[in-house]
């Protein structure tokens, strides 16, 4: 955790109920910030360009679909670790020390969009054609 999120932890929560966070809550939250970055930008991605996509990235189950396969990781605070469920791999259970969670949701994604690619051509067909955009919507 750098000087920053430190700094941000201190500040944000330092008044609330739960107080300041112990940096390995704190690691844990910002590593699962790293996953929900990763699958959001993948998701939106997807939507823009109408493929079969569907996901969440609100709460602390967050999870990408494609076609028919699925990355997801939920954040279990109680127990102080991330569970990440990635195609054709066991479920695993990360602690946020030493782990470098933007690579392993980067990871999962590709995965992911490897064994979609892998699949039938008619699975990868967009739902629509694309919307025609104006350049300069807000000239009337």
């Amino acid at each position: 955790m750098d000087d920053w999120h430190r700094r941000l932890v201190k500040e944000l929560v330092a008044e609330t109920p739960a107080g300041f966070l112990p940096d390995a809550a704190a690691a844990l939250e910002i590593a699962f910030g790293h996953a929900r970055s990763a699958l959001t930008y993948a998701l939106e991605l997807a939507r823009a360009h109408r493929l079969p996509a569907s996901g969440a990235v609100n709460g602390d189950d967050i999870w990408l679909q494609l076609g028919g396969g699925r990355v997801r990781f939920t954040l279990n605070r109680r127990e102080g670790h991330i569970v990440v469920n990635r195609p054709g791999q066991d479920e695993v259970r990360v602690r946020a020390d030493g782990v470098d969670m933007t690579t392993m949701a980067r990871d999962a994604i590709d995965a992911l969009v490897a064994a979609w690619r892998a699949g039938p051509a008619h699975a990868r067909t967009p739902s629509a054609p694309p919307p025609e955009f104006e350049d300069e919507p807000t000239k009337g």
